[in-house]
């Protein structure tokens, strides 16, 4: 468990395959209020006081879940002074990526969280590799199909690349029928639109815009 200060008001906290079973938790129950999710926030936020001072006794909290890959997960924590302020704070996020927000009563020292319901972005596909090679050998195989906007990303820590595929209106049969092909080489990665922000703040860019155009000649 990787937590990160950002502000005095925000905490960043990645979770792993290792942390979720070590408590036996699936990532689609972070979404629940589960006895073991609740013990999970109980020692993100212990944890996050002794290193950063992060004090959230009895202070409303707004919490973004980001599913990074089918084993890990990035929990964005922030402290909301005004719980009248959480209407425009959510209202400041494309829409288009948001079905649903609920407010939840969470029951320990924070009283109250905003859980959000994220919408899977059909305008883009995530797929991660193990290696270059794998990157190199699929791109060669979709290359004829496909000649949108793409970009490859390198996670250094885990020595993962991650090819983020745009659709453009043109594509729509062409962009669907990809799956088949990447799901052969990788890994697919729930995709929203913030995800690629993600990449280009904390990952290498490898090659941006034309990926599949470039590798797909070597």
């Amino acid at each position: 468990m990787k937590i990160e200060k950002i502000s005095n008001a925000q905490i960043r906290c990645t979770l792993n395959k290792t942390d979720l079973t070590k408590r036996q938790i699936k990532i689609s129950e972070l979404a629940y209020g589960t006895e073991k999710t609740q013990e999970l926030f109980k020692d993100m936020m212990a944890q996050a006081s002794v290193e950063f001072g992060f004090e959230a006794d009895n202070v409303p909290l707004m919490i973004e879940a980001i599913p990074l890959s089918k084993e890990s997960i990035m929990l964005i924590i922030t402290k909301v002074d005004n719980p009248d302020e959480l209407d425009d704070k959510l209202a400041s996020i494309p829409q288009q990526n948001i079905r649903n927000f609920k407010k939840k009563e969470v029951a320990d020292n924070n009283d109250q969280a905003v859980n959000k319901e994220i919408n899977l972005n059909t305008k883009q596909i995530i797929y991660s590799f193990k290696s270059l090679d794998e990157v190199i050998k699929v791109t060669q195989i979709i290359s004829p199909l496909y000649d949108g906007l793409n970009s490859l990303y390198k996670d250094e820590t885990i020595k993962e690349y991650y090819l983020v595929i745009h659709k453009s209106d043109n594509e729509n049969d062409a962009f669907i029928g990809l799956n088949g092909f990447l799901s052969e080489y990788g890994n697919k990665v729930p995709a929203t639109n913030i995800m690629e922000i993600f990449y280009e703040e904390h990952h290498e860019i490898i090659i941006k815009n034309n990926a599949i155009q470039i590798l797909s000649n070597l």
